[in-house]
């Protein structure tokens, strides 16, 4: 029999404990310490659980997101009737479980962790591997354990299995690994409804067992036509009535018998379909969590777009106000019979005016140039109020002094420097003074 799980990053750092037996102090109260060194791991590739893992994470697309399922597991238990079997021959079953389960999610270099527990009550194997598919749209692989076990793969997994374990191992592998044990079922609904009718069919073979189980007026009837013997020791009854009481006998026993089978069927079943339904119900759980999270992503981008969307709206307000702004200065001028029209040389030193006036100075002595410049014709022509001219003309050219002043001084250290080189290397040393001496 097998059994799913999905695993997010946290969960499998704990499992890979329990998985490559790296502690001796075991929750599982079944593991015995003593016969560990009979596991094996049928994965043949480097490294531990982990260490697999993050390797294949450099290599495929994976949200960031702590609820994402990176790992799945398949634990396949080995049948009732190979426990008897030679140890090879129940190496042989989990080594043709692994070619299957290998090759039904993508190759080996999904896989994990394919060990095999022998140190437990029942061997089985541990098969946890990546869920990974190729994203059409993006050209590259993902992590999707949504995609890979889905409703198709997991209402076929067991069947494929056992017809391929069959083909495999026809003289080993006989019975099957289902053995009536599992039950393929398609939703909680139909798991529900199952487990009615098993409650039903109990119910009413309960209620057949009570009537045969107090039959006081047939006993009655009997009792009426039995006839005791002369000593008191022996009862006679008529043949009709004896079979009667023989009929009632052997279908008592018959009831009982069916009863006790379906109980015990009835609770094997129970079981199965309690862990569907725990399954369904983890996976309803996933849904919610990423439900919740999709709200509240869809919650912050209606934020974002509320503050754009005012963020334009005050803009627009304030274009418009700019905008009506200009139409009144052109009604003011039209009244002043202005024409509405000035030339390239007054917008340039109207723009200069505006810019000194907020702060804004030249970058270089360049630029600083140009804008007296462009001052002094509009000063020339008249274009601008004199007033206000000259004041930021007497503005730009002490900057402009100040941009000199500071280049002259530059230079003038400049020119220290390399004189005082100069003079350092021209100086004659002691020794020479005595050289020439002599």
């Amino acid at each position: 029999m097998a059994h799913v799980q999905k695993f997010t990053r946290g969960n499998l750092n704990g499992l890979s404990i329990h998985l490559d037996r790296k502690t001796d102090h075991h929750s599982n109260e079944e593991i015995d310490p003593t016969k560990t060194y009979l596991n094996y791991d049928l994965c043949q590739k480097e490294g531990d659980t982990l260490s697999r893992l993050n390797d294949r994470l450099k290599e495929v697309y994976c949200m960031k997101r702590d609820d994402v399922k990176v790992g799945c597991s398949w634990i396949v238990t080995l049948p009732k009737n190979l426990k008897e079997q030679t140890e090879s021959d129940q190496q042989a079953f989990f080594e043709k479980t692994y070619a299957f389960l290998s090759e039904r999610y993508g190759g080996e270099k999904n896989v994990l962790s394919a060990q095999v527990h022998l140190d437990e009550t029942t061997p089985h194997l541990h098969f946890v591997f990546m869920p990974v598919v190729w994203d059409e749209k993006k050209q590259r692989e993902k992590i999707s354990a949504k995609e890979v076990l889905n409703r198709n793969d997991l209402q076929n997994f067991h069947g494929e299995l056992d017809t391929f374990l069959k083909k495999e191992l026809p003289t080993i592998y006989k019975d099957g690994i289902l053995n009536g044990e599992t039950i393929e079922l398609d939703s909680v609904k139909e798991i529900k409804k199952y487990a009615k009718q098993i409650q039903e069919k109990k119910d009413d073979l309960s209620k057949e067992l009570k009537l045969f189980s107090e039959p006081k007026k047939v006993f009655e009837q009997v009792e009426k036509a039995s006839k005791k013997s002369l000593f008191g020791d022996k009862v006679t009854l008529p043949y009709n009535e004896f079979e009667k009481l023989k009929n009632l006998s052997l279908s008592g026993i018959k009831l009982n018998n069916q009863l006790n089978q379906v109980s015990e069927a009835s609770k094997k079943d129970l079981t199965v379909l309690k862990k569907d339904v725990d399954l369904v119900e983890q996976e309803k759980t996933e849904l919610k969590g990423q439900l919740q999270q999709a709200n509240q992503r869809v919650d912050e981008a209606t934020e974002k777009v509320t503050y754009y969307l005012d963020t334009l709206e005050n803009t627009l307000k304030t274009g418009q106000k700019f905008k009506d702004q200009a139409i009144i200065y052109k009604s003011i001028l039209k009244d002043a019979k202005v024409p509405f029209q000035i030339s390239e040389m007054e917008k340039q030193g109207r723009l200069i005016l505006s810019k000194v006036e907020n702060g804004r100075m030249p970058e270089d002595e360049k630029k600083a140039k140009k804008w007296i410049s462009v001052l002094e014709q509009n000063k020339e022509a008249g274009t601008i109020p004199l007033n206000r001219l000259e004041s930021i003309l007497e503005v730009l050219k002490a900057f402009l002094e100040k941009l000199l002043n500071k280049e002259l001084t530059f230079s003038l250290d400049g020119l220290k420097s390399r004189d005082t080189e100069l003079k350092q290397t021209q100086k004659p040393t002691h020794s020479n003074s005595m050289n020439r001496g002599r």
